[in-house]
């Protein structure tokens, strides 16, 4: 009788043992998925000139100020810090998780309003379902509102409008390296000469080196493919950048010889070379809100 009452007494003791275990195997297995997903391959949504396969978070806006300075000549122009070459603010916001949308404006060289579409296709993910690399597709439309020369190009409003395609991937090798690769591709409905390509493609490649918890060496590259023989396409963009992040703000120090500061123009037709000491000091600050 006593074993019994004893069995009795520890059968929903067992039970809910059983209940329990399961229960935290499930919350392990949601926990696991949860974690699967790498995470911080960059600081930003971009590598420094170019974007990267990280996205804004939903319900997140990221407000960048970009700035890039003159040429580093000489003390005479304080090492091109006397003039500012090019000026641009961004807003990116992200619609949900997958989704971000973005809005800019470039005074140089053509007082450029951007938007743009990035997609987060792929993550890489660790454990059970691995993915070895992140897939993002960008899509931006760049119109130029300067006034053209001479004045009958003004008529056509097609004229004005560039189109940039991106596709990102890229991989985190561990908790130091991140590499990306990003073909472009670059349609310009009016060229500024007639020898100029309407389309343009790029072979884009950079890199993170996070040598401490809060700063970074970045490197980007984008290489023109030849076109046409009779269009030059040999003036590539390099840039070299220091990332540093402090909490809700990441700044960005960056030397490159390109003089622009959207797709449509930093990838190509870049009037410096960086090897041949072409090089423009510039920088920028990302600031986080939670909306």
């Amino acid at each position: 009788m006593k074993k019994i009452l004893l069995l009795i007494y520890l059968t929903p003791i067992i039970l809910f043992s059983q209940e329990e275990e399961d229960l935290f195997g499930e919350l392990d297995n949601l926990t696991i998925k949860a974690e699967s997903e790498v995470n911080a391959t960059f600081k930003s949504s971009r590598l420094m000139l170019g974007q990267s396969t990280e996205r804004v978070k939903a319900k997140q806006l990221h407000m960048r100020i970009s700035h890039v300075f003159g040429k580093i000549k000489g003390i005479d122009n304080f090492f091109g810090m006397d003039h500012i070459n090019n000026m641009h603010m961004s807003f990116e916001y992200g619609l949900n998780d997958y989704i971000q949308l973005g809005l800019a404006r470039s005074n140089k060289p053509d007082k450029t309003y951007s938007g743009s579409v990035k997609l987060s296709l792929y993550r890489q993910r660790d454990g059970e379902k691995t993915f070895p690399l992140s897939l993002s597709y960008f899509g931006g439309i760049d119109y130029k509102s300067r006034k053209y020369t001479p004045k009958e190009r003004d008529e056509y409003f097609s004229g004005r409008l560039d189109y940039v395609n991106q596709v990102l991937v890229s991989r985190k090798f561990n908790k130091k390296l991140s590499l990306l690769l990003s073909p472009t591709w670059i349609h310009r409905n009016l060229t500024d000469n007639s020898n100029e390509p309407n389309n343009i493609y790029t072979i884009g490649m950079g890199g993170r080196y996070l040598f401490s918890r809060s700063m970074s060496v970045n490197l980007e590259y984008f290489y023109a493919l030849p076109t046409f023989d009779s269009y030059d396409v040999k003036k590539n963009s390099f840039s070299i950048g220091l990332d540093i992040e402090t909490g809700g703000h990441v700044f960005q120090l960056f030397f490159t010889d390109a003089f622009a500061l959207h797709p449509g123009k930093f990838a190509i037709n870049q009037s410096g070379d960086f090897f041949n000491r072409d090089i423009n000091f510039g920088f920028s600050i990302l600031r986080e809100f939670s909306l």
